[in-house]
């Protein structure tokens, strides 16, 4: 039996992956209590390491306020293929109580087919323009400091948002911070597809 009444300060030392190996083997109440202890970022990082069917299990049986703000703090991909595992009703559910605006990402998501390009791809992007600096994106990346693990490249459009390239976290680290982002634009150039392309599509570009 895992007891909870371990101080909070050893709770922050856990890694996602182990927060959650710990959430799998406590059961329905004592998972409560454990997520009532930890920040709602920290418990939406550990929910997105879980396996698949005791994640699923969390968040029918979670009450729902507390389900709802584990999804709203989770990646946009990651919190649809949770949603996705569960039946229609705690669907809506949870749906209705996320706030407005994450309830109609999530739901624009989820109306992309699994086997898409639109059932993998996430919401959570950066971009700039190429007349932004290195030092400018470097400030918005800073602004999302919480999501920086799952950002790999800054996406970079032009004045009417379309992609013209992406440029990695590396090249961005290196660049010194006044140089014009569009300097470091170049080949090889990203290849896109729909988001309603097929898997089968996606695999041969």
């Amino acid at each position: 039996q895992v007891r909870l009444r371990t101080p909070n300060v050893s709770l922050k030392t856990l890694r996602p992956a182990e927060l959650a190996d710990l959430l799998e083997e406590l059961g329905r109440g004592a998972r409560n209590e454990l997520l009532a202890m930890v920040e709602p970022s920290t418990a939406a990082d550990a929910l997105e390491e879980m396996d698949t069917d005791e994640l699923d299990a969390l968040l029918r049986e979670a009450p729902t306020e507390q389900a709802a703000v584990l999804v709203d703090r989770m990646e946009p991909d990651e919190a649809v293929d949770a949603l996705r595992e569960l039946p229609e009703d705690d669907q809506r559910r949870l749906l209705a109580a996320v706030p407005t605006d994450k309830a109609r990402e999530l739901t624009r998501l989820l109306g992309y087919a699994e086997d898409t390009a639109g059932g993998l791809m996430t919401s959570l992007i950066l971009s700039a323009t190429e007349t932004d600096t290195v030092g400018q994106v470097r400030q918005r990346l800073r602004a999302q400091a919480e999501h920086i693990t799952d950002l790999d490249a800054v996406c970079v459009v032009d004045k009417q948002g379309r992609l013209i390239d992406d440029v990695s976290m590396a090249e961005l680290l290196l660049a010194e911070p006044e140089t014009p982002v569009g300097e470091l634009v170049g080949p090889p150039w990203p290849i896109t597809v729909t988001p309603e392309a097929p898997m089968s599509a996606v695999v041969k570009r």
